[in-house]
């Protein structure tokens, strides 16, 4: 058995707050855009309750599911049960707390049982955020279904991947940026330091679309509606008991801490059915191998006019690609045969050698004119000549342009060096130089984040 290092273990958690302080500063926070009534399912739920869900249930057949297990102990504690109907009305939101049903003997009890076998049929779509039967299979205990499931299981994490990519590729950034109004875009000036935290969002698809990483939920509503889906009280005791009615709920734990967790397991599944929604009215394929039968698409009567631009975060960098332009306009790259470097010097001799700085408020014209003629005779024996002069200048532009490669991506290329500048552009590719040798791209980029970033969205082939 491992054992987990307590710093580690802190350094994880420090990382996750202040990415949530960050979102939270930027991101205006993800609110539910339809309506939904919280049922509690506990041995204080009412029989009336059931009876009313049994009967709305004989109606639905689209579900969202998510879970929920205790903080350390890892217990089974809640499991939520969203019906998707339409929005004119409230949609049940069931919050099943798994450690404190009826006893398996009580009318009660058996009252649920029909409600979850009335759920849990083969007609039924459930949708869920990463895979469902799995994270079903430690619940199992409650006796409220068995397994195997015999439901029809739709992976929306695994459909959301490919779905974005075909979404965001299918816009021309340009166009749309013209065609929509200020309101449906959100501008975002990244931490240059922390190349992680917040990316473009070509660059973001390209980095999840092309490694083994999966949308996270809170991603996947930051990228698609630019709202942030706050994760804070994942790692919380769900087995609490939510319900303050609750005779066995645990008072230790405010009023105020229980609301928190009650609109974070509501909105995790409004997110989903929100996502879900917006992804069926694109009219763009969805992949179907995460589906285990064909898609039948439930009864949904939502217009959602969202225009979100292939490009509403972008990075603010001091060093943008149009100063880089201006820079590679003059000097060559450090990466040349044999390692020789023959090229202008990046700084040129200027006719005036000594530039005086001196404030009008404290100098008159005379002082100025006597000033600079005083310091032009006491520099004039240490006027270096031209070759001196350009000796010093290749060699202070050697030495900065190897800092340029101190964080280097090399790959193949046997493209022309301007369409290579245009396809990092055109992918957001924020480099300090490039310069190919011998079929070999050498891009230098600011640092090491940045580095390991490029190098899982940049493929082997990009350049051949």
């Amino acid at each position: 058995m491992t054992t987990r290092n307590p710093s580690q273990t802190t350094s994880k958690l420090q990382a996750k707050n202040k990415k949530e302080s960050i979102y939270a500063a930027l991101f205006s926070p993800y609110q539910s855009p339809y309506k939904y009534q919280i049922y509690f399912i506990n041995q204080s739920t009412s029989s009336q309750d059931l009876d009313y869900l049994i009967d709305i249930v004989q109606t639905s057949t689209d579900f969202i599911i998510d879970t929920e297990s205790a903080f350390k102990s890892n217990i089974p504690a809640l499991i939520q049960i969203y019906f998707l109907q339409s929005t004119r009305i409230q949609s049940p939101l069931l919050l099943v707390e798994i450690q404190h049903l009826p006893h398996h003997s009580t009318a009660l009890f058996s009252q649920l049982k029909k409600l979850f076998y009335c759920i849990f049929n083969v007609k039924s779509h459930f949708y869920s955020w990463g895979p469902l039967t799995n994270e079903l299979r430690s619940f199992s205990s409650c006796l409220l279904f068995t397994f195997p499931l015999y439901v029809i299981t739709h992976d929306l994490q695994s459909q959301f991947k490919t779905w974005f990519n075909t979404w965001i590729t299918s816009y021309d950034s340009t166009s749309i940026n013209e065609s929509i109004t200020t309101d449906d875009v959100v501008i975002i000036n990244a931490p240059t330091y922390d190349p992680h935290l917040l990316l473009p969002t070509s660059l973001m698809n390209k980095k999840k679309f092309n490694s083994h990483e999966s949308w996270s939920l809170q991603h996947a509503v930051l990228y698609t509606f630019g709202l942030h889906l706050s994760k804070r009280e994942t790692l919380r005791q769900w087995d609490i008991g939510l319900d303050i009615n609750l005779p066995t709920c645990d008072h230790s734990f405010s009023i105020n801490y229980r609301q928190k967790l009650i609109n974070y397991a509501c909105l995790d599944c409004v997110s989903v059915a929100h996502i879900n929604l917006f992804m069926h009215q694109s009219e763009l394929p969805l992949d179907l191998t995460f589906v285990k039968e064909q898609i039948i698409t439930g009864e949904y009567f939502v217009s959602t006019k969202s225009n979100v631009a292939s490009d509403i975060f972008q990075l603010d960098d001091a060093c943008s690609s149009s100063s880089f332009e201006q820079i590679d306009a003059q000097v060559m790259a450090v990466h040349v045969p044999n390692d020789r470097h023959q090229s202008m010097p990046l700084i040129t001799s200027m006719d005036s050698q000594h530039l005086v700085s001196v404030s009008p408020l404290e100098s008159t014209p005379d002082e100025i004119i006597t000033n600079l003629n005083s310091q032009s005779v006491e520099c004039s024996p240490h006027k270096r000549s031209n070759n001196a002069k350009r000796r010093k200048n290749q060699k202070s532009s050697l030495r900065h342009r190897r800092k340029r490669y101190h964080h280097e991506i090399i790959r193949p290329a046997n493209m022309k060096i301007t369409s290579i500048k245009q396809l990092l552009r055109k992918n957001h590719i924020k480099y300090l130089n490039i310069h190919v040798v011998h079929s070999t791209l050498f891009i230098g980029v600011k640092s090491d984040g940045f580095k390991q970033l490029y190098e899982q969205i940049i493929p082997a082939d990009m350049f051949v």
